[in-house]
C-alpha cells in the first residue's frame, strides 16, 4: 500500500460561518493499491509530454493552485483550458475511487473533545500547532484504519518541513507487524503527491466556494464537478444544495453531522 499526504494550502477566512474558521489546518491522505503506482507515475509523465507538446508548457508537475488560477507556466494556456485538466482529473479519480482520508484541526476541534494545552513533540511535530497536529492526528487516523490489514505501507510526505529523501513516520509506525517506510518527497519527482495535491486543492476550493456571498459560473461549475466526483471518503458527506444556497444552509449542514456524531 502507498500513501500521499499534502496539506490543504493556507486556510480561507471563515467568511460568517459558525464552523468553518480562519485557523483550521487540514491534511488529506490518498491510499494506492501497490499495482497502481508504477502506472501512475508512468501516465503522470506522458500527460505533462502531451500537454508540452499541445500548448508548449514545460511543467515539471501538475500544481492545481497554479493549473486554476493559470501561474506560471500554466499562464500560456488558453482560458478554459486549465479547467479542461480539472475535468481530466475528476475522471480520472471517478473512475479508481482512491481511499481519501482527512484530517482538520481549529479550536472547535480541540473544544469539542476538552482537549487542551497539547505540549510536547512527536517525529518533530509540535502538538501545540494546528497544522502539525493534524498530521499527527491523519497518520494516527490511518494507522488505526489499517492495522488489521497486515499490509506493508510506503508512505510520501509533500516537502516543505524537511528535504526530500529525510525519514519520516517511524516513531508512529514504529510497531507496524510488516515493512512502514516513509519519507519527505518533491511532488515533482513523486506523481502520487500530485493526486494527492489534486484532492486537497478540490476540497479547500469546495469549502471556499461554499461560503462565497455570490458565485460565478465556474464556482458552480467547479462545486458540480467535485460532487460528481463522489469522493470516496467516510469525513465527506455529498448533499444537494440550490446553486444560491446561503452560509446558514451550510452550517446547517454541519449541525446536522455533529448531532449525528453527538457533538
Amino acid at each position: 500500500m502507498h500513501i500521499a499526504i499534502d496539506d490543504t494550502y493556507g486556510p480561507e477566512m471563515g467568511a460568517g460561518s459558525s464552523f468553518v474558521t480562519s485557523n483550521r489546518r487540514t491534511h488529506v491522505a490518498v491510499v494506492f493499491l501497490d499495482e497502481e503506482v508504477q502506472n501512475i507515475r508512468k501516465q503522470t509523465a506522458e500527460c505533462l509530454a502531451e500537454i508540452d507538446k499541445e500548448t508548449g508548457v514545460k511543467a515539471k508537475e501538475f500544481h492545481f493552485v497554479d493549473i486554476y488560477n493559470r501561474k506560471p507556466p500554466w499562464d500560456k494556456i488558453k482560458d478554459q483550458v486549465n479547467l479542461r485538466i480539472f475535468e481530466f482529473f475528476a475522471s480520472i479519480y471517478r473512475r479508481y475511487q482512491w481511499p481519501i482520508f482527512i484530517q482538520t484541526i481549529d479550536d472547535r476541534t480541540l473544544g469539542d473533545h476538552d482537549i487542551g494545552g497539547l505540549v510536547g513533540k512527536i517525529e518533530g511535530l509540535d502538538l501545540s500547532d494546528r497544522a502539525d497536529l493534524s498530521l499527527l492526528l491523519l497518520l494516527l487516523k490511518l494507522k488505526n484504519k489499517f492495522k488489521e490489514a497486515l499490509v506493508p505501507i510506503t508512505l510520501f510526505l509533500d516537502e516543505g518541513r524537511e528535504k526530500p529523501g529525510t525519514a519520516f513516520g517511524l516513531e508512529i509506525f514504529h510497531d507496524w507487524p510488516v515493512s512502514f517506510n516513509g519519507c519527505y518527497s518533491s511532488s515533482a519527482a513523486e506523481p502520487l503527491l500530485q493526486i494527492a495535491d489534486f484532492i486537497a486543492f478540490c476540497i479547500n476550493r469546495s469549502t471556499h466556494l461554499a461560503l462565497k456571498r455570490s458565485r460565478s459560473d465556474v464556482d458552480a461549475w467547479f462545486l458540480n464537478l467535485v460532487g460528481e466526483m463522489r469522493i470516496n471518503c467516510d469525513d465527506l458527506k455529498l448533499h444537494k444544495l440550490p446553486r444560491n444556497f446561503s452560509i446558514d444552509d451550510f452550517d446547517g449542514l454541519h449541525m446536522q453531522d455533529r448531532a449525528i456524531k453527538g457533538l
